[in-house]
């Protein structure tokens, strides 16, 4: 699954926790710790042709998300992360393309938000 290679790369690169889905949250709403990353896969799209669909391999849409306390922090974390992720190879079924990136400030985390698009390729289980 691309998701986990990509939480392990980052993992292993950034001086930031890193987590698939979501952040676990505090108690009384107190917001989480900055720094942080959140990846999460947004879409997926099955190659199809004259023989039907591939059932094998997906071009998942993946967002990563980047969280810091200022926007210098948020924008080295994203620096870093799209070094990182532009040679990743996921599965031996190609690279992935950054598709797009904003950054702004997020006021439910109270910190600054840096998100990139990716387009992988993957390996994914059988439609079923």
């Amino acid at each position: 699954m691309i998701e986990k290679d990509i939480v392990d790369l980052l993992d292993a690169r950034l001086a930031a926790e890193v987590y698939y889905g979501m952040q676990p949250q505090p108690p009384d709403n107190i917001p989480a710790p900055l720094p942080v990353v959140i990846v999460n896969r947004v879409a997926s799209v099955w190659y199809g042709g004259f023989f039907g669909t591939d059932t094998d391999l997906s071009r998942p849409g993946i967002q990563v998300d980047y969280y810091d306390e200022t926007a210098e922090g948020a924008r080295r974390l994203a620096d870093q992360g799209r070094i990182a992720l532009r040679d990743l190879v996921a599965s031996s079924a190609g690279g992935g393309l950054l598709d797009s990136e904003i950054s702004y400030y997020d006021e439910e985390s109270r910190g600054w938000r840096v998100q990139q698009r990716w387009d992988m390729a993957d390996y994914s289980p059988a439609l079923s």
